[in-house]
């Protein structure tokens, strides 16, 4: 959940000026399962351990031996066999064998032992080599430190704590390169976003859109005429083009599920998870009905998780019947804290305090991993009954909202705004004006506010009457498909303060606990691809058991951790119920 507003209030002005005015646009035009086969003598463990344990550097029972040139090669497996070994591997060419030890002996024992003898060249473990996950070639990946934390710094930081966050932060991150070295292939998994919408014709989000064009579901069941064309449906507006109209939708969305290895801006957790956009949050924000809407709606098309970077204050039945059905359905809902700095041991914060037993909910974290400072979080005695879970990477999240196109008249006029309403008892008004060669919109008619705000000349503003009344505004010629508009204005005001009447809040494009939520949903979407046999009870373990004990939310969230993508994949147990003896 991210808050985007800023609003500044005062009392009794004494002027006030605009200069420069842009316009941003954004423009909607613009594996396999790795194995390590480990032969034993005895059982082949399927008891969930440790990752480092399950990838050992050797082999527990086989050794590798070279014999000297002098010894011809249809002896090798003699010569072995006589050093008190069962042979499993001849290489005559490179004149070696591999070779099980004897009970009792341990790798290191039988190597020391085996070196001894005269016609042994040298022995060594069976040492085991495994694939290493690359970087990806996209071209801001380096600025995803919640994938890979290289203490590197974020340039422009919506949120300064902790960035850089010093050396010894190397390395806190959710450990997505080594969860790659497994899989990256998250293809079979829809993942739904409720939010406002996608951007879908993106081009780091549009090869991985679910397609419903060719049939689809409505909330009910019940087959769609006509599909859904534009992979997912607005319950915000009540049509079938779930285009983000806001960016916030598109930014989780990058986070989940951006198109990776392809040369351009980010890769997402899943790299190629099927993107299905539900718009269930208008201009205004969304309602109960829109959102539960929404769940029904992804349940009945296919998503196994579901993305919730959302919240009020409210409970509401409507949407906690909603959860309650994706849970029969065996979907996963992972959803925000909210950014509120609220403890929810007495503080509302929902649906995150709902207890639907398919819900995750998820505290941010920065880039020191320490809990981020607007964070809600659960300080509930009993930590099984903390209503947030785990905590995930939630500042200087660098994501996706659209291709921007600018326009800007900060150096040359002010034309074309509007004026509206009265200015006062002395009927004052917005002018254009210019003042030492920068045009601009200016209350009072003359340059003394400017001149105390931007010279070093001593003057006084002419003072204005505070309960004056007009405004100004200017129309843009938008192009098509724009989704994404920002108008930035450098304001200036000299205003005499009423301490009962004023407040600022600001709040950065960038951090939220609506930008961790789409991180852990997209590792929900890694396990599940790796093991779809995996219901969502397991698929949360996979979450407790492979997470990391983070000190900052040890006694604020129910698991104390942080979510590890590496652990929690290589933790699942493929295989159960195996047994094998050596023959």
């Amino acid at each position: 959940m991210k808050t985007y507003s800023i609003q500044k209030f005062t009392k009794s002005i004494i002027a006030i000026f605009l200069l420069g005015s842009t316009v941003l646009i954004s423009n909607s035009n613009d594996s396999d399962p790795v194995w390590d086969h480990l032969r034993t003598k005895t059982i082949l463990t399927t008891d969930p351990k440790d990752y480092k344990k399950a990838k050992p550097q050797y082999s527990p029972d086989e050794i590798v031996i070279k014999f000297k040139q002098e010894i011809p090669n249809a002896e090798l497996g003699i010569k072995t066999k006589a050093l008190g070994l069962q042979v499993n591997h001849i290489s005559p060419r490179a004149h070696f064998t591999s070779a099980f030890i004897s009970e009792g002996e341990t790798v290191e024992q039988a190597v020391v032992r085996i070196k001894k003898d005269p016609n042994v060249e040298y022995a060594e473990p069976k040492y085991y080599y495994y694939a290493q996950a690359a970087a990806p070639n996209d071209t801001d990946f380096g600025k995803l430190w919640g994938l890979n934390n290289t203490n590197q710094t974020i340039s422009s930081p919506s949120y300064t704590t902790n960035n850089p966050p010093g050396a010894a932060a190397i390395g806190k991150d959710m450990k997505v390169l080594g969860a790659w070295d497994v899989t990256s292939n998250c293809s079979s998994i829809i993942v739904a976003v409720l939010d406002t919408g996608i951007n879908y014709d993106h081009e780091d989000l549009a090869a991985n859109m679910w397609d419903g064009s060719a049939s689809c579901k409505d909330k009910n069941g019940n087959t769609i005429g006509g599909g859904c064309p534009n992979h997912g449906w607005d319950f915000a507006s009540g049509d079938n083009d779930p285009k983000d109209e806001e960016g916030h939708g598109s930014h989780v969305a990058g986070t989940i599920g951006a198109v990776g290895n392809n040369n351009k801006g980010i890769s997402g957790v899943c790299q190629s998870a099927k993107l299905m956009s539900v718009r269930v949050l208008g201009i205004g924000g969304g309602t109960n009905t829109t959102v539960a809407d929404g769940i029904y709606f992804a349940v009945q098309n296919g998503a196994s998780v579901i993305n919730m970077s959302l919240g009020g204050d409210s409970y509401s039945s409507a949407i906690n019947d909603a959860i309650e059905f994706a849970r029969t359905r065996d979907v996963i809902v992972v959803v925000a804290a909210g950014n509120e700095t609220r403890n929810l041991s007495t503080g509302a914060s929902y649906p995150c305090k709902n207890t639907n037993a398919n819900l995750i909910c998820i505290a941010a974290l920065d880039q020191n991993y320490a809990l981020a400072d607007f964070s809600n979080y659960d300080t509930t005695t009993t930590a099984s009954n903390r209503a947030v879970d785990f905590g995930a990477p939630g500042t200087n999240i660098y994501s996706i909202f659209g291709t921007e196109l600018k326009s800007d008249e900060a150096t040359n006029s002010h034309t074309g705004w509007t004026v509206t309403g009265s200015g006062g008892v002395n009927n004052y008004t917005w002018v254009n004006r210019n003042c030492s060669g920068f045009n601009i919109l200016t209350i009072p008619n003359d340059c003394t506010l400017y001149n105390w705000a931007l010279t070093n000349t001593t003057v006084y503003a002419t003072e204005l009457d505070p309960n004056m009344g007009i405004g100004t505004y200017k129309t843009f010629n938008l192009p098509t498909g724009a989704t994404n508009i920002t108008v930035s204005h450098q304001v200036i005001v000299e205003a005499k303060r009423d301490a009962s009447d004023i407040s600022c809040s600001d709040y950065g494009l960038y951090n939220g606990t609506s930008m961790a939520t789409p991180n852990v949903a997209g590792v929900a979407a890694l396990i599940r691809a790796y093991n779809p046999q995996l219901n969502y009870t397991e698929v949360i373990q996979k979450l407790i058991d492979g997470g990391t004990a983070t000190a900052s939310i040890a006694s604020n969230t129910k698991y104390g951790k942080s979510i590890n993508a590496e652990d929690s994949v290589k933790h699942l147990n493929q295989v159960t119920g195996v047994t094998a003896t050596l023959q």
